[in-house]
């Protein structure tokens, strides 16, 4: 029995302790289908996120239709699996819009990330998503 306890402990602690190799900021780019009737060309915004230990936390500037920083930011965050698998779920909202984002991806040993998701949109009274990818580099 104390066996299984100790195995059990260990197993627990093991998951933690092998995300801390996914450690430090990692930063890229984050592009975005373009949204029929509402922008003329794809999203593509500096995306940052930062590990630390098993949790992951990122952020980038939400823009405007045109393109123009809006001073508002999308942040979100997600646990880091030992194998570097991660579920990144935020939004933002701001003057008559609000959005859910959710970006699914790994972080590799390589040091490079990739990830892919949507944003489910209500902007203005009009409900829209978009697809989005993320590749990033520590």
């Amino acid at each position: 029995m104390i066996r299984f306890l100790f195995l059990a402990v260990l197993l627990c602690a093991a998951g933690p302790l092998a995300a801390q190799g996914f450690q430090g900021v990692w930063q890229g780019r984050l592009t975005c289908d373009v949204v029929e009737g509402i922008t003329q060309t794809p999203l593509a915004a500096p995306f940052t996120l930062r590990v630390e230990g098993a949790v992951a936390k990122y952020e980038r500037p939400v823009l405007s239709a045109s393109g123009a920083r809006t001073g508002a930011w999308e942040r979100g965050e997600g646990r880091v699996a030992a194998d570097g698998a991660l579920l990144l779920q935020g939004g933002s909202s701001g003057r008559g819009f609000h959005y859910r984002a959710r970006y699914e991806g790994r972080l590799g040993a390589d040091s490079v990330a990739r990830f892919t998701g949507t944003q489910d949109w209500m902007l203005s009274e009009r409900d829209f998503a978009r697809q989005c990818t993320v590749e990033l580099r520590r």
